[in-house]
């Protein structure tokens, strides 16, 4: 079973090109069964890693916020 990417996402595209990619020799040499398996468990460490960057990216993005606002109070400056 092949993984199916929703709308545009680039990045699962670009994720899902890269495994197929990476596992072209072992889908021509491997059972289908074993390949499958195989390049599945390539995905799930995909999504780990994607879903990790995520949450990396937004704890980032909210300590960014929180310091800009803190900034802004001690000049006054008050968020629309």
């Amino acid at each position: 079973m092949e993984q199916k990417i929703q709308g545009t996402d680039i990045i699962s595209k670009e994720i899902y090109e890269k495994i197929m990619e990476l596992t072209r020799e072992e889908k021509n040499t491997m059972d289908w069964r074993v390949y499958e398996k195989y390049r599945n468990k390539l995905f799930l460490v995909a999504s780990i890693a994607e879903e990790g960057g995520f949450v990396k990216g937004f704890r980032y993005g909210s300590a960014l916020m929180a310091e800009a606002l803190q900034g802004a109070d001690e000049f006054n400056v008050k968020p629309e």
